[in-house]
């Protein structure tokens, strides 16, 4: 059996092109076609790189790294599968630490060097966090930053989310994305989520923000917050969505959108969601304090996300015990 899967490999190599030549260093394998040689140098190069500039946050250990460039489509399809889309140009498995990128000459845009350093951080979070607990909103917005991708791009997609009232609710953010390293087409949820982690790394400070990522290996998001920053999920959205009229602004500027229709919009934006939320804040504070002359019990706003089961008491609860 052994003998007739090691015909099929080689038959498969010749068919398609797929990687077949490799260079091992201490830490990186590098899969790639024979011609590819001097582009998987200049690939280890930019992962040593990065290797080197992450480490202090998020250290790689001893398990190798191993990266794929796929020499043809075909061979991208072959390990990418559905998620093989036109303008997807890379894909990781933080699991297996295995990363398949396009060969630049298999690419419509983007940066090279920013997709493998992408990729990188999305193994590396693997490995020093527990990516259950952690956002996968957050996966992808410290991959974003950290490989330098998407700036402008994801200021002027948020201005205008939120000129137009598309801005994703906490709650909802993280059904956007797939399991981490398992890309999608940069869009709405992508630029939220870079923008989210771009407010919250300015809001912690950098020492503050990486406890936090950091902590999720033993507690969750919500626990690692207020262990280690003082706040709550419910902060940070807050926070993050009374600082939207600025990012708005910067983005409509960079637009070259400020004296057009977007401008004004921007403007009735502002005046409607703050006149919005003063009226939602009022209708709580009046509901709460029913609800407490009734001696109902109110649930926090971080219990009810963070345990879908906290709303569940009496008689259920002693039904379930043994």
């Amino acid at each position: 059996m052994r003998f007739f899967v090691h015909i099929a490999v080689i038959a498969l190599l010749g068919v398609t092109g797929m990687a077949a030549a490799a260079s091992q260093g201490d830490l990186l394998i590098v899969e790639h076609h024979p011609d590819d040689a001097a582009l998987a140098a200049r690939s280890r190069a930019i992962l040593e790189g990065a290797l080197r500039e992450f480490a202090p946050r998020l250290p790689p250990g001893d398990a190798p790294i191993r990266l794929i460039i796929a020499h043809t489509f075909h061979e991208f399809m072959q390990h990418a599968g559905r998620f093989a889309l036109g303008n997807v140009n890379g894909i990781a498995y933080p699991e297996r630490a295995l990363i398949v990128v396009k060969s630049p000459r298999l690419r419509t845009r983007g940066d090279y060097a920013g997709t493998l350093r992408h990729e990188l951080v999305h193994i590396l979070l693997h490995r020093n966090t527990d990516t259950d607990a952690l956002p996968r909103w957050l996966n992808e917005g410290i991959a974003m930053s950290l490989a330098n991708e998407y700036y402008w791009a994801s200021i002027i997609t948020v201005a205008h989310m939120f000129v137009r009232g598309r801005i994703i609710e906490y709650r909802h953010l993280d059904q956007a994305f797939l399991r981490p390293g398992e890309e999608m087409v940069f869009g709405d949820a992508y630029a939220q989520a870079l923008s989210m982690t771009r407010y919250m790394r300015n809001w912690l400070g950098e020492d503050v923000f990486w406890a936090v990522v950091l902590g999720t290996r033993e507690m969750s998001f919500g626990d690692a917050l207020r262990a280690f920053a003082g706040k709550s999920p419910r902060d940070l959205w807050n926070g993050y969505r009374r600082s939207l009229w600025l990012v708005a602004v910067i983005g409509i500027m960079a637009s070259g959108s400020f004296f057009t229709p977007a401008a004004f919009l921007l403007i009735a934006a502002y005046i409607r969601r703050r006149h919005k939320d003063r009226k939602i804040m009022q209708r709580w504070a009046a509901e709460e304090a029913e609800d407490a002359a009734a001696s109902i019990k109110v649930f926090s706003w971080d219990e009810v996300t963070e345990d879908p089961d906290a709303w569940k008491q009496g008689n259920g609860e002693e039904e379930d015990r043994p």
